[in-house]
């Protein structure tokens, strides 16, 4: 599997239309989701919150809550996740700032 991030990661760094800060992100939301078995759309709200705990450290140090917030909105614009709870891992995020 470590090849297959490492390829994952290589693919995403020949993007040239997207910010280093966006790939950053992205990187450590592919690493965190394949690493974790997702069979339904349903357990995605507890995965965002899983994935904010683990790298909270990460996302703060890099400057990542535009990003961060970013996909959450996606996430709702696809109906996977609901607004309460974007609002939940933002003000958490938030909190963790302070």
């Amino acid at each position: 599997e470590n090849w297959l991030h490492k390829m994952s990661e290589a693919l995403m760094d020949e993007f040239e239309d997207v910010s280093s800060q966006e790939k950053r992100f992205m990187k450590l939301w592919n690493k965190f989701m394949k690493s974790h078995t997702v069979t339904a759309d349903r357990v995605l709200p507890s995965k965002c919150t899983e994935f904010f705990r683990k790298h909270v450290d990460d996302l703060i140090k890099s400057n990542l809550r535009q990003e961060w917030l970013l996909h959450l909105c996606n996430l709702w614009d696809f109906g996977l996740i609901s607004s309460s709870h974007v609002f939940a891992c933002v003000t958490e995020f938030d909190k963790e700032v302070r």
